[in-house]
């Protein structure tokens, strides 16, 4: 018997499973914002108009909502009704559209879309019964719905249980090898039990009595013994919500309500069914909007069926995210969790993310983590990550157990793996099949149920996971389960012979999507600036408190961390979203630094007058508005008097001084004491001498802005293909170059040039006393598709670039001896990338960008793209950023440099100038200072300090005179010592070890 005719059988079987009643609901309708949406529930409906067949509804962004009661007729007494939605369902790129939340008779029931389209009405029904239906329909798609219906369906359970009892057998059959036996005995009983079932609708006992026989039949499939060793796949049905990407936050708080509603309602129809989530915020979201939903949700997790787990507040970037915001995302989310459900969170689950730092591991020792969980890695576009059960080994030298998801259909020709089956047998099969590690391990995980959009597992899926739970041959054995408890396992048999399994030093470069560093610039500043103002605000806020001028603004704070963490997520700071999200996020940053200044010069009026910031651990010399001093020019035409002075670390106050040595410029040339730069007729940097080596760093012209064909084969806004330099033009049609400023503090040279229908200006200026010439840049971008770059060809002999990451730095080849390397052609970076050889490196410093490449001794900054998928107007309009050229002989004397290229001195609030003593003196360059906070759970300071130099270090800090004790602590806050005397205190640094201080102090 050929499986096509199998499958035709019961495909006319599960037509008879649910039978349609030609009994619809009558509905009317009306559209409203989300702010009416109790109203809308509350009613009155009288003012609805009738839906009808030319009903036409549906925008973009929108909800509309449909309201009928039906009232159960006579003949349809005692059977078991389901509703069946009709609408014109769209299935693009892991979303439905339309999505439904469902009440019936005023309470949630579940979601709807084009995957969720039956609704239990009644197991039984009573004759007269009314039930008052009302459904949400949000859209989000730029299409029109025409017509939407409620249609009433007759289930039968007995023979739909039938048909799982075959179908899923079946499936298994259809992919084991035409000379396996275990085939052959599948499909000979599916046969014969589709032979006996009797379809006639004339006699409903001749037909169940067919139905009982059949079962027999298909019971005999379960009963065979299998010829080999299976293995044991833990499965738990979940959903993956993007908290936005194309939809709004405000929709996905929607989507995150209709997929929970769905999960709860499976679970009572379901007694085996369990069910993870981990995303705290939108678990804090659904608690705000549907309390009633949170506190099933609950009662489930309770019961031990709704596990909560994965640590994060949500899924940030990796890449891109700073490193102290992703310990804000593991403390936060933890403390989450632990406060609302009483659990303490094992896992780093991000399936999505789009690559992963190499500081990661460490974060995760510090905070109680034990094993970090993706599957994104198999969609490397070159090379297959070898394994997928591991030692991922972070900067500092940590060991992180790893485990890789391996879900992926039996027919699948691709290594990529899914997050989000619709899970059937193949899928089942496809995880061994995949999985490298077979002699080594047998036991594996996997989470099923449509996703990215939301939605997550149907009955169906269900239907076949029951099926193999009970066992088929030739599929592995399924259990329904937990992540966590599988991963308890997992980690311990890891523990008990590491040896067993590999290790994977460094980063998690993902082979793709590396236009993520670069697309919506505008995210992405706004990130950089935020998270520098929140050190910047909790420093202030520490020093007022030390000093008994005001409280620690506990709420603002957490408040503004709020929308930082938000909008790291891994759809949101990549710039893979839609226009409207990133509309969202202009209005929440505009918020945010209003809210921010606001409490900035609030906190420096409580310290008595203005005061100038150094919240970094060094010492620091800049510029710093006043009104006394030198005007500086920026790209954008604005204008500012600034005054050279000098800040302490870690403290509040600065004196004037006068910068080292003379500075000077010409139309082609800027000089100071340390170094030369000499620019072209096209205002490129065609010489760069350092005066302490007389050393010539560059090659060629550096500086040289190029536009690059950007037109990426699959994911616009994600990726940049290998291909980009294929076509590619010179950005040098010079339109102005003219001195702007001549000293005493700096000076410098204005550039202007056309391109296309786009406009570059570039202020460049060198400080007196400064191994840095700074190019302040505004460009007016109005080209479509295109990358641009800025490159710096050098005279250094090396072969790797060295690139800031979170918490240290990494180095990377820039050769392309192996695939590995050529498919590594842009790669992500933090404030900073360098290339160096002994005695001489030349650095790239910059204030919002992330996205570099590296070619021999060559190296380019990424400055602007333009996708046009899915936001067609992606970075369209007005850029301000800046970068600078930095000349070093250690490679040491670049983080330091780059920090304050980030965090530069500013003056804040009005009146005399304030002095107060920093709270830490660390006496060198090599330890950076993180953060400066209150305890999250006392009056107790929190420090947070780093090895950036990549070397042992001995550091003997000094504490300011309120400072009594101190003892090392973990992420969250947690002493892991005794307290010590603060006055005599001695730290040893690790390469790249983060430490934590508590402070105890006592006001003056």
């Amino acid at each position: 018997m050929e499986i096509d005719k199998l499958d035709h059988l019961l495909s006319v079987l599960r037509d008879q499973c649910f039978v349609p009643l030609e009994v619809s609901v009558p509905l009317v309708w009306a559209e409203a914002d989300p702010a009416s949406r109790d109203h809308m529930v509350a009613g009155p409906h009288q003012d609805w108009e009738p839906v009808t067949e030319a009903t036409v509804w549906g925008r973009p962004q929108s909800y509309f909502w449909f309201g009928g009661s039906l009232k159960v007729p006579p003949q349809l007494a005692g059977q078991r009704l389901y509703l069946w939605l009709e609408a014109a369902f769209g299935r693009v790129m892991g979303r439905s559209d339309p999505q439904c939340l469902i009440r019936i008779n005023g309470e949630i029931v579940q979601g709807g879309d084009f995957n969720h389209r039956e609704v239990l009405l009644t197991s039984s029904a009573e004759a007269g019964q009314v039930f008052d239906i009302l459904i949400e329909a949000g859209t989000i798609e730029d299409r029109r719905q025409l017509g939407f219906g409620v249609e009433l369906m007759a289930h039968d359970p007995d023979l739909e249980a039938l048909y799982f009892d075959l179908k899923t057998p079946l499936d298994v059959a259809r992919h084991l090898p035409e000379n396996d036996h275990r085939r052959d005995a599948i499909m000979t009983r599916v046969y014969a039990a589709l032979n006996t079932v009797d379809l006639r609708i004339g006699d409903c006992a001749r037909r169940a009595q067919s139905v009982r026989a059949a079962k027999q039949i298909a019971d005999q499939i379960y009963a065979i013994a299998d010829t080999e060793a299976r293995p044991d796949i833990t499965v738990v049905g979940h959903t993956h919500i993007d908290v936005a990407w194309l939809w709004r936050v405000r929709e996905t708080r929607q989507k995150m309500a209709r997929s929970m509603a769905t999960a709860l309602t499976l679970m009572d129809e379901y007694p085996e069914y369990t069910f993870t989530y981990n995303q705290g915020y939108l678990l804090d979201t659904l608690s705000q909007d549907y309390p009633a939903l949170f506190d099933r949700l609950r009662d489930q997790n309770k019961a031990g069926r709704f596990e909560i787990e994965g640590a994060l507040w949500l899924e940030p970037d990796a890449n891109m995210t700073s490193g102290e915001s992703l310990i804000r995302h593991i403390t936060k989310g933890i403390r989450y969790h632990q406060d609302t459900f009483g659990v303490t969170p094992k896992v780093v689950w991000l399936p999505d993310t789009f690559g992963y730092s190499a500081a990661l591991p460490q974060l995760m020792k510090l905070s109680g983590l034990e094993v970090f969980v993706t599957h994104k890695m198999s969609w490397n576009d070159t090379n297959r990550i070898p394994n997928e059960t591991f030692w991922w080994q972070g900067l500092d030298g940590t060991k992180v157990p790893t485990y890789f998801l391996t879900t992926q259909p039996m027919e699948s020709t691709t290594i990529g793996t899914t997050y989000c089956p619709d899970i059937k047998a193949s899928h089942v099969m496809g995880t061994w099949r995949r999985y490298a590690q077979k002699a080594q391990n047998d036991k594996l995980f996997l989470v099923y149920g449509h996703g990215d959009g939301g939605g997550g597992p149907t009955r169906e899926m269900l239907e076949h996971l029951r099926r193999m739970e009970r066992g088929i041959p030739g599929c592995p054995k399924v259990t329904h389960g937990h992540m966590g408890p599988f991963l308890d396992g997992l980690v311990g048999d890891m523990r008990q012979a590491p040896a067993k399994f590999p290790t994977w030093v460094g980063e998690l470069y993902l082979e793709f999507h590396r236009g993520t560093f670069t697309s919506v610039a505008e995210v992405k500043a706004n990130n950089r600036r935020a998270e520098a103002a929140m050190r910047s605000l909790e420093a202030l806020a520490v020093h007022a408190m030390v000093q008994g001028v005001a409280d620690y603004p506990v709420q603002d704070l957490a408040a503004l961390w709020d929308v930082v963490l938000l909008n790291q997520f891994h759809d949101i700071l990549p710039g893979s979203s839609i226009g409207l999200v990133y509309e969202d996020s202009r209005a929440d940053f505009a918020r945010f630094f209003e809210q921010a200044e606001a409490l900035e010069r609030r906190l420096a009026d409580a310290l008595g007058g203005r005061v100038v910031l150094n919240p970094t651990g060094s010492d620091q010399s800049g510029l710093v508005a006043h009104r006394d001093g030198q005007t500086i020019l920026r790209a954008d035409g604005e204008t500012e008097t600034q005054q050279f002075v000098i800040a302490d670390a870690a403290g509040i106050g600065a004196v004037a001084a006068d910068p080292t040595g003379r500075v000077v410029a010409t139309e082609t040339s800027l000089e100071n004491d340390i170094l030369r730069a000499e620019f072209d007729e096209a205002g490129r940097l065609i010489s760069l001498t350092d005066k302490r080596t007389a050393r010539q760093v560059l090659s060629g012209p550096a500086n040289a802005l190029r536009a690059y064909r950007d037109h990426p084969a699959q994911f616009d806004a994600w990726d940049i293909d290998k291909t980009f330099e294929d076509q590619s033009w010179p950005i040098e049609a010079v339109q102005s170059i003219r001195v702007v400023e001549q000293g005493p503090y700096r000076a410098a040279i204005r550039f202007e040039w056309g391109y296309e229908s786009s406009r570059f200006v570039q202020v460049v200026s060198l400080t007196a006393g400064a191994a840095v010439v700074e190019f302040d840049t505004f460009v007016d971008w109005q080209e479509n598709n295109t990358l641009v770059k800025a490159a710096f060809p050098t005279d250094l002999r090396t072969d790797a670039s060295v690139a800031e990451v979170q918490f240290g730095h990494v180095a990377r080849p820039s050769h392309q001896n192996t695939s590995w390397d050529q498919a590594r052609f842009e790669c992500p970076m933090h404030r900073w990338v360098a290339l160096h050889e002994a005695g001489q490196g030349i650095a790239i410093l910059n204030d919002g960008k992330y996205g570099y490449d590296a070619k021999g001794s060559d190296l380019r900054i990424s400055l602007l793209r333009s996708p046009t998928w899915p936001w067609p107007e992606a970075d369209i309009g007005e850029h301000k950023f800046r970068y600078g050229v930095m000349l070093f002989q250690y490679l040491a004397e670049v983080p330091p440099v780059a920090e304050a290229f980030n965090a530069p001195l500013r003056s804040i609030g009005t009146g005399a100038p304030v002095d107060i003593e920093g709270l830490i003196t660390l006496g060198g360059d090599a330890i950076a200072l993180e953060a400066i906070k209150k305890a999250d759970d006392g009056s107790d300071i929190i420090l947070r300090l780093w090895d950036r130099s990549g070397g042992r270090q001995v550091v003997s800090p000094r504490f300011a005179s309120q400072v009594v004790a101190f003892a090392e602590c973990d992420l969250l806050e947690q002493p892991t010592e005794d307290w010590r005397v603060a006055s005599d205190a001695q730290l040893v640094f690790a390469p790249f070890e983060i430490k934590t201080l508590r402070l105890r102090w006592e006001a003056a």
